[in-house]
């Protein structure tokens, strides 16, 4: 059990780093692609800028969960963390998709969230 849940958790961090570094590298991919959540165009600068520290905000994450899980001695608490951050993020879906409507592609960011929200809140406790 602790074997997968250390998988998995290096998964998530992986996954977060690879977006945050793809938002860092084309910031168009989180607004104009076909899976993006945001559907805007970026007009100028500070867009730009907007999203690039958006994806570096995501590769701290997906670093920090790396770090964690490779060196857990002392890091449960950084867990307990993570899991509020992915807690939140996934809150936040589900009230867009109770207010703004259903959405396939939403719905699987949300229960994606929720997943990972809770591998990260079980790694808190092992």
């Amino acid at each position: 059990m602790i074997l997968i849940i250390n998988v998995l958790t290096y998964l998530i961090g992986l996954s977060w780093l690879a977006f945050g570094v793809l938002g860092i590298i084309d910031p168009e991919i989180f607004t104009e692609s076909a899976w993006a959540a945001l559907h805007v165009q970026i007009t100028g600068q500070f867009g730009m800028s907007d999203i690039r520290s958006f994806g570096g905000l995501l590769t701290t994450l997906g670093l920090g969960i790396i770090y964690a899980t490779h060196n857990s001695l002392g890091k449960k608490s950084w867990f307990s963390a993570f899991a509020l951050l992915m807690l939140g993020l996934a809150i936040g879906r589900s009230i867009s998709l109770y207010l703004d409507g259903l959405d396939q592609t939403l719905i699987i960011f949300a229960i994606i969230e929720y997943s990972y929200a809770l591998i990260l809140f079980i790694k808190s406790r092992i």
